[in-house]
């Protein structure tokens, strides 16, 4: 699946929600490991990515 498509909500597992002025934001997880960001008007994702190992030296 693409980061841009939407993944199976009933994959999904809304993990925090509140309201704010605009509206409510749920923020929510997909069992492959990716997140999504959804409010009234957006929808964002962010899937998992290699992390880094870098030392401070």
């Amino acid at each position: 699946m693409h980061s841009r498509d939407l993944h199976d909500p009933f994959a999904m597992t809304v993990v925090s929600s509140h309201r704010t002025s605009e509206g409510v934001v749920s923020y929510l997880r997909c069992t492959c490991g990716a997140w999504e960001v959804r409010t009234a008007r957006l929808v964002g994702t962010a899937t998992p990515g290699p992390r880094s190992t870098g030392s401070i030296d």
